[in-house]
C-alpha cells in the first residue's frame, strides 16, 4: 500500500515542479480518506522523498515542502556547437571626419553567445547612445529586440525623442527589405519574461525602485533566456559611485562591463570594468567622448590615461596650497599619446 502512495504521490508531483505544497493540500489533492492508512502515510512517504531529493522542506513549522526541478546533465563533450567568440562589434564614432575615432573594445575582450553586457553609468551621460549604438553595430551578426521605459509614451506608443534620435543615427540601416531590423518592445518591468532567445537583447534600462536587492537575480534570469544570444542591460549609475544601483551584485553576471561617467562638464568618460574573457589588458583601460545631435551619436573618441603630473588627483601642491593641475585641467585623466 506504501508503494502505491508513493507512486501516486510522485505522479501528483512531477505536474508542480518548481512549486510549494503542504501536506493538507496534498491529501485533498489525493482524496486520502481519513480514517485510511494512507493519511498517516503520506509523512513517513514525503520523508522517504526528501531523502531521495524529489522534495525538500520549506518551512518545518507549517510543513510545506518544494518540488525540486529535475536536472538532466549536460552532456558537456558534444563537440557539435562552436566554441568561437563571436564576430561583435563595439561603438564607435561615424561623424569625425574622414577618420573614424572608435573604443576599439573588440580588440581588448571577446564576446561570446550567451553572454551579457553590462552598460551603466549617470544620467544623460551616453549610456542610451551606447546601448542603441551597440545594437545598430550588431545587427547583421543576429536579430534584436529593444525594450525599456526610454522608449515609449505611457500609452504605448513610440517617443518623439526616440524617433527623432533614430532619425539622426544616419550609419545604421534600421529598415531592410521595407521590413524593421529590431523589435521594440513596450516594457517597462519583470524583463525577464519578454527577453527573446537567440537575439540581442537591449534592455534600457532595468528599474527596481526600493528593491535593487535583487538585481542580480533578474539578471540572472535575463541571462538563462537569451540562449545563444546576447543581453545589453543598462543601469543608473549615481555620481561618484563605482558601480550601477544595486551596488556589486550588479557585477555577477555581467560579462563585460561599460562603466560612463561624466568628464569635465560637457563630455563623458567610458571605463572598462569586469571582463570575464579578456585578450589582454581591459579592465581599467578608458576612453573619453562626447554625444552630439541631440543624444544620437558619438563624437571624437580618444583613449585617456591617468595624468602623469598630478597622477589622477586634479590638482598639484604649490607651496602650501592646492592648485588645478595645468596638465589636465583638473580632470585627473589626459589623451594617451
Amino acid at each position: 500500500m506504501a508503494i502505491l502512495l508513493i507512486d501516486a504521490v510522485r505522479a501528483f508531483l512531477s505536474g508542480i515542479e518548481g512549486q510549494q505544497i503542504d501536506v493538507a493540500t496534498l491529501r485533498k489533492e489525493l482524496h486520502l480518506d481519513p480514517n485510511g492508512k494512507e493519511w498517516d502515510n503520506i509523512h513517513s512517504v514525503l520523508k522517504r522523498l526528501v531523502e531521495q531529493k524529489v522534495i525538500k522542506s520549506a518551512s518545518k513549522r507549517s510543513g510545506e515542502y518544494k518540488v525540486v526541478v529535475p536536472i538532466i546533465p549536460v552532456n558537456w563533450w558534444d563537440d557539435s556547437g562552436t566554441d568561437e567568440a563571436l564576430d561583435f562589434r563595439f561603438p564607435r564614432s561615424y561623424d569625425d571626419g574622414a577618420e573614424v575615432s572608435s573604443f576599439g573594445i573588440e580588440e581588448l575582450v571577446e564576446v561570446f553567445a550567451g553572454d551579457m553586457i553590462l552598460v551603466t553609468g549617470r544620467s544623460n551621460y551616453g549610456k542610451t547612445a551606447i546601448a542603441l549604438s551597440i545594437m545598430g553595430e550588431n545587427l547583421d551578426l543576429m536579430p534584436a529586440n529593444l525594450m525599456g521605459s526610454e522608449y515609449t509614451a505611457a500609452d504605448g506608443k513610440i517617443s518623439p525623442k526616440f524617433r527623432r534620435r533614430m532619425k539622426r543615427m544616419k550609419w545604421v540601416e534600421w529598415m531592410k527589405d521595407g521590413k524593421p531590423r529590431f523589435q521594440l518592445l513596450p516594457v517597462g518591468s519583470d524583463y525577464e519574461d519578454y527577453v527573446v532567445v537567440d537575439c540581442i537583447n537591449v534592455i534600457d534600462w532595468i528599474s527596481l525602485p526600493g528593491e535593487y536587492y535583487l538585481i542580480d537575480t533578474v539578471m540572472k534570469a535575463i541571462k538563462d533566456r537569451i540562449g545563444n544570444g546576447i543581453a545589453v542591460v543598462v543601469l543608473q549609475k549615481n555620481k561618484d559611485q563605482e558601480f550601477g544601483e544595486g551596488g556589486e551584485r550588479t557585477q555577477r553576471y555581467a560579462d563585460v562591463e561599460l562603466r560612463i561617467d561624466a568628464f569635465g562638464d560637457n563630455e563623458s568618460l567610458l571605463t572598462i570594468g569586469k571582463v570575464k574573457s579578456p585578450k589582454g589588458r581591459a579592465t581599467g583601460r578608458m576612453w573619453a567622448f562626447s554625444v552630439v545631435d541631440w543624444g544620437a551619436n558619438l563624437h571624437n573618441i580618444r583613449e585617456m590615461v591617468k595624468c602623469h603630473t598630478c597622477w589622477g588627483k586634479g590638482y598639484v601642491r604649490s607651496g602650501s596650497n592646492s592648485v588645478r593641475c595645468s596638465s589636465c585641467n583638473g580632470k585627473k585623466y589626459t589623451e594617451k599619446t
